[in-house]
């Protein structure tokens, strides 16, 4: 009798396990996946419709989306095992979201982020994932934006969500009819006529009777007049100084007693003039003191 309860224990205990093991067993072929929208420009009461497919969850059906709503949380079986691990369903395991087209907007981008738990009992503590959550790796997402669609890879305990970015169209404008330009009479603008300049440069004498030269510039349409004797500027002139005449009146000390005397006078002419500035020169010399004294004849 008592062997025989023994026997029934031992059978109990390992139904138990059983059922144990069955049911760790299907916590552990648990992922979750959400998908996200995002409008860019449209309006925000446009609607975006989704086709899920998913092999372990063939009861899932399309859904509308408008911009900054969340889908419900889809569980479905993992199709990528951790390292050392057995617990995702075998391939073909089908995790595929695709939207279908809407008029006005065009698909920009699809980004998959997710969170990943790590309690072997199938609890999701790390939580829904969110814009700043980790983008999935590049070979667990399977991006086709021409037919609007990503394909995923998704480890027991994950929960990802993939973010479909739609940019609106923008409207074509009709082009412009350009307005009628009115004719406009044609005026006849005579020739401007150029005034050219012109400068001389003189001496007062032949010869100086004293230690001061004096040279003087005339012309027209004149500027500026810039007088050096000997290599060494002595005098500027912004306008003329005497009788409508640019003078130069200066002492020459410290120069050779007769001379020559080189003068030169840089000429400047008004811009409208058109005409080049001008450099002139000439020699100066002193009178020597025979040069003073009267003729006499008788």
């Amino acid at each position: 009798m008592r062997s025989r309860s023994s026997r029934f224990l031992v059978a109990a205990t390992l139904v138990c396990a059983g059922l144990g093991l069955f049911a760790q067993s299907a916590l552990a072929w648990q992922a979750r996946v959400q998908v996200v929208k995002i409008n860019q420009g449209g309006n925000p009461a446009d609607t975006f419709a989704f086709h899920p497919t998913f092999s372990s969850l063939p009861t899932a059906t399309d859904f509308t989306l408008k911009g900054g709503e969340t889908s419900q949380t889809y569980e479905v079986t993992c199709n990528l095992a951790r390292p050392g691990h057995n617990e995702c369903a075998a391939p073909p395991n089908t995790l595929r979201i695709a939207e279908h087209p809407t008029p006005g907007y065009t698909l920009g981008a699809i980004a998959c982020r997710s969170t990943q738990s790590y309690d072997d009992n199938g609890a999701f503590t790390a939580g829904a994932p969110t814009a700043n959550s980790p983008l999935k790796p590049a070979d667990e997402v399977t991006t086709d934006l021409a037919n609007a669609s990503v394909d995923l890879k998704i480890h027991f305990n994950e929960w990802v969500a993939c973010y479909f970015t739609n940019v609106a169209a923008l409207p074509v404008l009709p082009a412009p009819v350009p307005a009628p330009v009115a004719s406009q009479p044609q005026l006849v603008v005579s020739p401007v006529r150029v005034r050219a300049g012109s400068a001389k440069l003189a001496s007062s004498s032949p010869c100086a009777t004293s230690n001061v030269i004096v040279a003087r510039v005339t012309g027209k349409r004149i500027a500026r007049v810039t007088f050096s004797v000997e290599g060494r500027r002595v005098k500027t002139l912004e306008r003329p100084n005497r009788g409508g005449k640019w003078v130069l009146s200066t002492r020459v000390r410290g120069l050779p007693k007769h001379g020559p005397y080189r003068v030169k006078a840089r000429v400047e002419f008004a811009a409208s003039s058109q005409t080049k500035p001008k450099t002139l020169r000439i020699l100066v010399s002193r009178c020597r003191s025979g040069a003073l004294r009267p003729k006499f004849t008788g």
